[in-house]
């Protein structure tokens, strides 16, 4: 007789509040029986038979899927039992069927939020953004996804708006607390919302900040030249202490001076030029941010020597206007206008200032001496403070134990007008870029002149300029964005610059998409791999994504050739390479890991031998073709440190690569002069395979402006200073790496060149290698290529004789030092080599086929 058991699988019904991670909601078997006694993961198996945001595990526990909408949700899942011995479903299937339904509600939260004030007027904004502490799901909310409703208060002094700021209705409100009390809903799900208090203290206690003056000579660094600003201010007809109040300096004539928090006003620097000097201050009640006051400290200097300056401006643009990247060559000299005799002079903390802002500065030091030179190179913040004026000031000499006064002199400086491009993270959706928003650099802003081509500009900031002198010059200004989960619509299709109009800021905000998306990219760092020489790779690894990714982990592996010397981090080693953990990576951050491997000596390698390194990088996301990276260098003999390279190594199997993969192109630069050099430019011509609207920079040595105009790009590294290299592996060098499409069509056989001109200030460019990439449909087998090579005899008196299966396209003879001895084009599959000529000892022959090369030692007696 057959039993047949019964198993039965019951519908189930969850409600549980989203997350903005996975979490368990419950069992799906709980209340599933079998032959009516509950079943258990032991006697049975769960399969879902359609899926949606929540998983069911082996055991029967569903799992939450992230940040999922409120909504309902149901899955389909068939149970069914199995032999407990063999772990296998019972023959015949005894199974049944049930659904799961989750309805799931979003997690809204409105937390309270209060302000203090001395006074008030009517409509004045008291608070400006009620929903800046609210959530849902974790995430900021905006107006975009609830709405806001004010449902009670104690008075109707205030109101709530539409948009979550909070304003006064009248002037003069009674000091007390007032308190409203509002509700935000999911618009969404009206059904989902949240409560919070919004508390105003108005407190109306009078403070007065009055006026100080103080009279200084021959002041030095750091010292005290005001004890107490606050001596003569007060707090409801009371002296005020450091207790009672905050000080903040809102504004000056220049940086000589400085307000300390304790209320004391000290110099910035050895020397101060003759002038009066002012600092207005703002002293604020600790207890009521709100309630301040404001007043102004003069400092009269009064000095006993002289420092005449003179000053040449080179426009560096030579466009008539002072932009970044100009330059001033300055000397001055120092005259005893006193009694004192000069001996010699103490530069202590020298300065040439414009405008009071810093311009440059001297090292410090004893000499003889009573003239000096010197280079500065404009910054934008000199643009952006307006320190550039028509006068510039050199400061900071002491003469002995005197202090030197000052003169100025004309330097014909021109102030830039122009369009300040501002992109930013706008985290409250409200268009303006408040504290805590930070600039994001994966843009391209794009510019038109009077409508004519687009341009783009790209920096490392997430911050551009566009200089104009002509004010009927007409610009169209927008942004494209390099990743499809950050979006900014905001457009200025007209925009023009006034004579005198200084810099103005138009801004960008970038909306983005939750998501996490973990890169990892290799690339070189100096010079190429060389026998019996280290050399270095750099692993940068980065979060394109807009969630911090909690952890992850870099798998790294190198070419079982080399051998692994250093990693600048804390790494566990595996056969040929290492895994490195990382953790709370934020969005947008870039890390870098320096690795230094030794290549070992010819014969173990051979000139023109390719090396291969990889690393890969978890999470797994949803963008996988960034998870992985490899980079393919050619073991060389010597290199120019100025160069350019493309991580395949020359080749790509052209099966292999598809229409999301990149190019990518690391140009390095070395300053092998004498001298700083101040400005460097670096220009590419794309070749016309290439796709120039795909270019998307990686990374890059300083902070620089990269202006594309059609397929001519160009990095600007103003004021890089960039010092003489002197052997290491950092002081003065530099690199630019950037990713690029091919267009579409290319071919097995097709070639893409590309090289680069970097100019070092004013001197000529040098020109790189040509880098070359070739689509092939099959990468060459060196072992393959000289499976059959032969060389004889071994050792050698007169002549060596040298065969091989492929055709030998050339030889050449080396000696034990490096030195080409003899080369010879064959073209043939066999040769002979006179080497009767050669002293004894060891040689090396290269024999090139095939486009490989390969080393073999040989011994002449």
């Amino acid at each position: 007789m057959v039993v047949t058991n019964i198993i039965e699988a019951t519908n189930d019904q969850f409600s549980v509040q989203s997350s903005n991670s996975s979490i368990t909601i419950g069992n799906v078997i709980n209340n599933d029986t079998l032959n009516g006694v509950p079943v258990t993961q032991a006697n049975t198996d769960v399969t879902p038979i359609t899926s949606g945001p929540f998983s069911i595990n082996p055991d029967g526990g569903i799992v939450l899927a992230p940040n999922t909408p409120s909504g309902t949700y149901t899955v389909t899942y068939t149970l069914c039992e199995i032999n407990q011995l063999t772990g296998m479903s019972v023959i015949p299937a005894n199974c049944d069927t049930a659904t799961v339904t989750v309805v799931v509600n979003s997690n809204i939260i409105a937390n309270n939020d209060s302000a203090s004030l001395s006074s008030v007027t009517q409509n004045q904004i008291v608070l400006q953004n009620i929903l800046a502490n609210d959530t849902l799901n974790g995430i900021p909310v905006t107006l975009t996804n609830v709405t806001i409703s004010p449902t009670s208060g104690t008075s109707s002094f205030f109101n709530i708006q539409n948009n979550g700021s909070v304003t006064a209705n009248f002037s003069n409100i009674p000091a007390g607390t007032y308190t409203l009390q509002y509700q935000i809903c999911q618009n969404t799900n009206a059904n989902n919302c949240s409560s919070a208090i919004i508390t105003i203290t108005i407190n109306n206690v009078p403070i007065v900040a009055n006026n100080d003056t103080v009279n200084v000579s021959n002041v030095v660094q750091n010292q005290i030249v005001l004890q107490n600003i606050l001596i003569n201010d007060t707090l409801n007809g009371i002296p005020i202490t450091i207790n009672d109040v905050t000080i903040s300096p809102t504004s000056g004539t220049n940086g000589f001076f400085d307000i300390q928090n304790n209320g004391s006003v000290i110099a910035n620097f050895s020397f101060v030029p003759n002038g009066n000097y002012t600092i207005d201050y703002q002293i604020c009640q600790i207890s009521n941010p709100n309630n301040c006051a404001t007043a102004t400290v003069a400092i009269n200097v009064n000095n006993d020597l002289e420092i005449i300056y003179n000053g040449i401006y080179n426009d560096y643009n030579a466009d008539g206007f002072t932009n970044v990247g100009d330059v001033i060559n300055y000397q001055y000299q120092v005259n005893n206008n006193s009694s004192n005799t000069i001996t010699s002079i103490n530069i202590t903390s020298p300065n040439i200032t414009v405008r009071g802002g810093p311009l440059a500065t001297l090292n410090s030091g004893n000499t003889d001496s009573t003239t000096f030179t010197g280079v500065y190179t404009i910054t934008q913040t000199d643009i952006n403070n307006g320190y550039v004026t028509t006068t510039s000031t050199a400061t900071g000499l002491m003469l002995g134990n005197t202090i030197a006064t000052s003169a100025s002199n004309t330097v014909n400086l021109n102030i830039s007008n122009g369009i300040k491009l501002n992109a930013f993270i706008d985290t409250n959706g409200n268009g303006i870029q408040n504290s805590g928003e930070p600039n994001y650099n994966g843009i391209n802003f794009t510019y038109s002149v009077n409508g004519g081509t687009t341009n783009t500009l790209s920096t490392s900031s997430g911050i551009a300029y566009l200089y104009e002198s002509n004010p009927s010059t007409n610009y169209s200004l927008a942004v494209t964005t390099l990743n499809a989960n950050y979006t900014c619509t905001t457009t200025y299709p007209s925009v023009t610059v006034p004579t005198g109009s200084g810099i103005t800021t138009y801004n960008f905000p970038i909306t983005i998409v939750p998501y996490i998306d973990a890169s990892v990219y290799i690339y070189q760092a100096g010079a190429p791999p060389r026998p019996g020489f280290t050399y270095q790779n750099y692993i940068l690894i980065k979060n394109y994504g807009t969630l911090t990714i909690p952890s992850g982990t870099l798998t790294f592996n190198h070419s079982p050739v080399v051998s692994l010397i250093n990693v600048s981090e804390t790494t566990t080693a595996i056969t040929n390479g290492f895994t490195y953990n990382y953790t709370n990576l934020l969005p947008n951050e870039v890390r870098v890991i320096y690795v230094t491997m030794q290549v070992p000596t010819i014969p173990t390698v051979s000139l023109g031998q390719l090396l291969t390194n990889t690393a890969s990088i978890t999470p797994t996301d949803g963008m996988p073709l960034n998870n992985n990276a490899s980079i393919t260098q050619t073991i060389v003999g010597s290199y120019d440190p100025n160069d350019k390279q493309e991580v395949h190594g020359g080749k790509i199997v052209h099966s292999s690569f598809t229409s999301n993969d990149y190019l990518t192109y690391t140009i390095q630069f070395e300053n092998t002069g004498t001298a700083d050099a101040i400005n460097i430019k670096v220009d590419d011509v794309l070749d016309s395979k290439l796709n120039e609207n795909s270019i998307r920079m990686i990374d890059a040595s300083d902070d620089y402006v990269l202006e594309r105009t059609g397929n001519n790009l160009s990095w600007k590294f103003n004021g890089i200073n960039l010092p003489p290299s002197n052997g290491s592996a950092t002081i003065g060098h530099g690199y630019i790496v950037f990713e690029i499409k091919p267009k579409p069509g290319y071919a097995i056989g097709d070639i893409i060149p590309n090289f680069a001109n970097i100019y070092f200030d004013f001197n000529p460019a040098i020109v790189t290698n040509t880098c070359t990439t070739e689509f092939v449909s099959a990468l060459a087998n060196n072992n393959f290529a000289f499976s059959n090579l032969k060389y004889f005899p071994n050792p050698v008196k007169n002549s060596v004789s040298i065969t091989n299966d492929f055709t030998i396209d050339s030889v050449e003879i080396t000696s034990i030092l490096g030195q080409t001895i003899l080369t010879k084009n064959v073209n043939n599959s066999l040769t002979e080599i006179d080497l009767s000529s050669l002293s004894n000892g060891i040689y090396f022959v290269k024999v090139k086929s095939e486009s490989l090369e390969k080393v073999v030692k040989i011994v002449k007696e």
